[in-house]
């Protein structure tokens, strides 16, 4: 399997660094998963997949900064808005996280709300379809201050979970197969959510 994942990006002195959750990098040494890391750079994002010529299985937008159209945030959105494109027309798979989450639904024409009771806490998420877990409510780990509401959810999205301020913590688009969790499975102990999710998206 290979594996396409965006950078978070940071302002480091007098310039910016591009940088990736270390749980990432646990969880595909665990699984053995080869990797793409893409940088903030729409030209070298651009080249990468030309040049390479690469088959890709998934793409991953994960967690990082609320979306902004401030530096150096704004960076970040013009490379994943392009790694999304590409996605969509070769088809291939897409879960974003959090800050990926939030990219794809303004992608598709939603919008965001300040959001209270959402960072650094763990809640509780109401399932609406079982398309990955066969519970009714699970445990989350949440870091965000921006989320989503039903009013605001882009076109062709469909809302899998809800917070108890129903907030969507999770959705999947009608008819692509591109997926997005507010929450972040991947700083969870041994992957399990993050593993029921992957392997739900790609079977």
């Amino acid at each position: 399997m290979l594996v396409g994942i965006s950078s978070d990006i940071k302002k480091y002195f007098n310039t910016y660094i591009d940088i990736l959750d270390h749980n990432w990098i646990k969880y595909f040494e665990k699984k053995k998963i080869d990797i793409i890391k893409f940088p903030n750079s729409y030209k070298l994002c651009n080249s990468i997949i030309r040049r390479k010529n690469l088959k890709l299985d998934l793409i991953i937008l994960p967690g990082g900064s609320d979306i902004n159209n401030k530096l150096p945030n704004k960076l970040r959105v013009k490379s994943e808005i392009f790694l999304l494109k590409y996605a969509i027309k070769k088809k291939i798979a897409v879960i974003g996280i959090c800050h990926g989450m939030q990219l794809i639904n303004i992608f598709f024409k939603g919008k965001l709300s300040k959001v209270n009771n959402s960072m650094r806490v763990n809640k509780k998420i109401y399932l609406k379809k079982n398309l990955i877990f066969k519970e009714k409510t699970i445990n989350v780990k949440c870091f965000y201050n921006f989320g989503i509401k039903e009013k605001f959810l882009g076109k062709e999205l469909l809302s899998l979970g809800i917070d108890s301020s129903n907030n969507i913590e999770m959705f999947k688009h009608e008819k692509l197969n591109i997926w997005g969790f507010m929450f972040h499975p991947e700083r969870e102990k041994n992957f399990i959510k993050l593993n029921k999710i992957i392997n739900s998206v790609l079977k």
